[in-house]
């Protein structure tokens, strides 16, 4: 199968990402404009429980599928784990919302759990697309998720004002596109390998397979849990110790970043498989690529603090309403604190790609805490301000750690050409 250039992968991964991104967006303007600010902190509170759940039991499969260069698991034991999995999320998430939480947020928590299961499943199939180099099938994807999540769920609050079915709509949109598209895509490319699309889609309930699986990417699901908990922790200490307004003001003002995190996304989707087959074969064309992707990321950080500086209270009053114009400082900061989240992605994509797995659990854990000790240091004092130095400080030190283990990760030999005449012939 021929390979299709990162030209064409990215500007497809850009476009089903900024579609997708856009539209969950839309989604929370949504919620902005027809709802109340404690209606948005409860579904962001809400999301600050689930969504840490539901990525610490993904496990993040789906970038261990996509840079399998060897090919060590088959589809069927991705497929396999990620159902066991999904079904876990909705188990734990349901619980903890329960216990800990009024009703109303609870049956929220609960729903967004089972939404959150049905992205776990979609993932595989995406994720075969991916290592497939098909962004452009991908993206389609991707983006028939994002506008059919966001018509349902509007129509939905818009004619009910229920925020607990308009969830139940999330979920009905994530299982349309599972049926009518990726499973169809995913049957036909695997075609081209020469498989039997019938048995070669099946779940392997391989027991061996999967406990090696889980050994192998644990490492990243709590990578995963804990880079969540830098979203999650600030929200749930907001709520704390200034009430449930103060979580909705902050995750609506913070969903402003997602032209950045949209970009980033598309080109760690892009040069993600790339990256982990030139750190095989060509280290200096992986050194080039990832200074490429840090500088795009550089960029778009600084764009988007030039932006907030000089436009920032026009820019939230225009999004959202004129009592989100009140805390334009904190915007300054939060994109200030999104410019280095982007350097700190591109870091943790390289040291993927280096297949360094276990090093990024100690780094996480790192930043977690710095990120739950600012945040309990600053948010009862400084409030909203608060929390984005904590984000700040938290994305310093993560990246930081990562760049020292992706400069020792590229000077490793592992069997490597070792002179420039012999990396010339790879």
């Amino acid at each position: 199968m021929a390979l299709r250039s990162l030209k064409y992968n990215f500007i497809w991964a850009l476009v089903g990402n900024a579609i997708s991104a856009f539209c969950m967006w839309l989604l929370l303007v949504v919620l902005i404009k027809l709802g109340t600010v404690e209606t948005v902190g409860i579904f962001a509170l809400a999301q600050a429980i689930a969504l840490p759940i539901s990525l610490l039991l993904s496990l993040k499969l789906q970038v261990v599928q996509v840079t399998d260069a060897k090919n060590d698991y088959a589809f069927g034991h991705y497929y396999s784990l990620r159902i066991i999995t999904s079904f876990l999320t909705v188990i734990v998430a349901g619980t903890v919302g329960f216990i800990f939480y009024p009703l109303e947020t609870a049956l929220i928590i609960l729903l967004l759990g089972i939404n959150y299961a049905i992205v776990s499943v979609r993932e595989v199939f995406l994720g075969f697309m991916q290592k497939s180099e098909r962004m452009d099938k991908m993206s389609i994807s991707v983006a028939m998720q994002g506008v059919l999540s966001l018509i349902i769920f509007g129509i939905v609050f818009w004619v009910t004002n229920s925020l607990w079915l308009s969830v139940i709509g999330l979920s009905i949109a994530r299982l349309i596109v599972v049926f009518i598209y990726d499973f169809p895509v995913v049957r036909r490319l695997s075609g081209s390998i020469g498989a039997s699309s019938v048995n070669w889609m099946r779940p392997i309930w391989s027991k061996d397979k999967l406990l090696s699986l889980v050994k192998l990417t644990i490492p990243l699901g709590l990578v995963a849990w804990l880079a969540q908990l830098f979203t999650s922790i600030p929200r749930l200490v907001l709520e704390k110790y200034g009430g449930i307004k103060e979580v909705g003001y902050f995750a609506a003002i913070s969903s402003l970043l997602v032209v950045g995190t949209m970009v980033v996304a598309a080109m760690s989707q892009a040069v993600s498989p790339r990256l982990a087959v030139y750190y095989i074969q060509n280290r200096i064309a992986y050194k080039w690529l990832l200074g490429k992707f840090l500088a795009v990321g550089l960029l778009l950080g600084i764009l988007g603090v030039l932006i907030s500086t000089f436009f920032g209270k026009i820019v939230l009053t225009f999004m959202f309403k004129a009592d989100y114009a009140q805390h334009n400082k904190m915007f300054i900061l939060l994109t200030f604190a999104g410019l280095v989240l982007f350097l700190f992605s591109g870091m943790n994509v390289a040291l993927t790609a280096s297949r360094k797995l276990a090093i990024q659990l100690p780094l996480y854990a790192l930043s977690t805490l710095a990120c739950l000790v600012f945040s309990f240091l600053l948010i009862p004092k400084y409030g909203m301000i608060g929390a984005t130095w904590a984000l700040i400080i938290c994305y310093f030190i993560g990246t930081l750690g990562c760049a020292i283990f992706v400069v020792k990760a590229y000077y490793e030999k592992d069997g490597l050409p070792k002179s420039a005449e012999e990396l010339s012939n790879v």
